[in-house]
């Protein structure tokens, strides 16, 4: 029910709200998806080659965005007493009230979200806080979501602990070209790549290259045993290095919301090339051999 709720709303809502340029037609292939798919999946918009740069990179802000907002309505609430308005929220961030609009829609009815907050019928303007909710939605999924602007960073510095019992640190990798996995125990399009991944981390080990899993079980709540992880590296294949990720690491790397999550780093201990969900042979290994000769 709420998500044909959703649909009904971004149809009569995405002619109000489309804006000019990268915003217009970003809010038009929403309308795309909805009318084909019947719901929005964010990693297939981002993934969509029809999109240029400027209009991806609208995308993923607001993606950021979305994460972002509860975290400001708290803030702004405890510090000031006051509701923040749509308005100072699209100020917040540099975004049209349009799009906060949507986005708040958003959250009011995507049943993987808690609600948040309460509007006024007739405004629409938040009128009240669910402040359990957004801290708990904070402490799940964190504040700062960052799926834009990787390329060109340095890999973020981490110490972490294989499935073995080992230390692997940022600096066990230098000068080498990594690929960087984050995956969690079931995931669907996890398991349709990693197959891929050993398979290229065989083929270019040789070439200075290796793939190195970041499991995100522990920090995402997944119910799996250390038993039930080996089993699954047993029954895929998987002969790469894994190892746990913590919610420092998690949140140094943008606390990863969408798997998996890939990252490319170069032997200078810079980010190359960053994916998110599932990818083909021929897309992974076109990024493997450019990251390769670039190095």
């Amino acid at each position: 029910m709420r998500k044909t709720i959703f649909i009904l709303i971004l149809f009569w809502l995405a002619p109000l709200l489309a804006q000019s340029g990268a915003e217009k037609t970003v809010l038009d292939r929403v309308q795309q998806m909805v009318e084909s798919q019947g719901t929005v999946i964010f990693s297939e918009l981002y993934n969509d080659d029809r999109f240029s740069s400027e209009e991806k990179a609208f995308l993923g802000r607001l993606y950021e965005i979305f994460f972002q907002i509860p975290a400001l309505l708290k803030s702004e609430f405890e510090s000031l007493g006051e509701m923040p308005t749509r308005r100072h929220i699209a100020s917040s961030f540099g975004i049209s009230p349009a799009s906060v609009e949507l986005l708040l829609l958003v959250m009011e009815s995507d049943p993987r979200v808690p609600p948040l907050f309460e509007r006024n019928p007739a405004s629409q303007e938040i009128q009240s806080l669910k402040l359990d909710n957004i801290e708990a939605f904070i402490q799940s999924r964190g504040s700062a979501v960052k799926v834009t602007q990787w390329e060109g960073e340095p890999l973020p510095a981490f110490e972490l602990t294989s499935f073995q019992g080992q230390k692997i640190q940022d600096n066990d990798f230098a000068g080498r070209n990594v690929l960087i996995y984050l995956w969690f125990t079931g995931c669907p399009p996890c398991i349709r790549i990693a197959p891929i991944l050993t398979d290229l981390d065989r083929k270019y080990s040789a070439s200075n290259f290796q793939v190195i899993g970041f499991n995100a079980d522990h920090v995402i709540g997944v119910n799996a045993t250390d038993q039930q992880r080996e089993a699954y590296l047993q029954e895929h294949n998987l002969h790469f290095e894994n190892v746990h990720l913590d919610q420092a690491t998690w949140a140094a790397f943008g606390n990863v919301n969408v798997f998996p999550t890939l990252f490319f780093v170069g032997s200078d201990g810079t980010i190359f090339r960053h994916m998110i969900n599932y990818q083909d042979r021929e897309t992974l290994e076109s990024a493997i051999e450019e990251l390769i000769q670039t190095g």
